[in-house]
């Protein structure tokens, strides 16, 4: 058993009644109800905070490079693979290179022009 530290919480009376009544009906101490409820607390914030990101340290990271698929495009035609759309062909994916390329080049920000000295009579 691990060691125990002994703490004091102020509980709201409301909350000390539940306990009390939920304590008598299934044959449980105080503490030992607030531990599970402190563990599961735990246990979930753990979890919230992880978010669904993985981390550098996940195990699915190890599989990368493991298999091949023997496919060469996978990174032009994943739609394609994945869903059954239609491939997309060499020629097609240079002129979507070419849309991006001109598109980034439209929405640059232009440089500042320097102000004119206005003359004076």
């Amino acid at each position: 058993m691990d060691t125990m530290v002994r703490t004091q919480v102020y509980l709201p009376r409301e909350i000390y009644n539940k306990l009390q009544q939920r304590a008598e009906k299934y044959d449980l101490t105080l503490a030992v109800q607030i531990r599970t409820a402190l563990e599961d607390y735990l246990d979930r914030a753990e979890i919230e905070e992880d978010d669904g990101i993985l981390r550098a340290d996940d195990p699915i990271f190890k599989m990368i490079g493991m298999y091949s698929s023997g496919v060469s495009d996978t990174a032009i035609n994943h739609d394609h693979y994945l869903y059954g759309s239609p491939k997309r062909e060499p020629d097609e994916t240079k002129t979507l290179k070419r849309i991006r390329e001109k598109a980034s080049t439209l929405y640059r920000a232009k440089p500042k022009r320097e102000k004119r000295k206005r003359k004076t009579l």
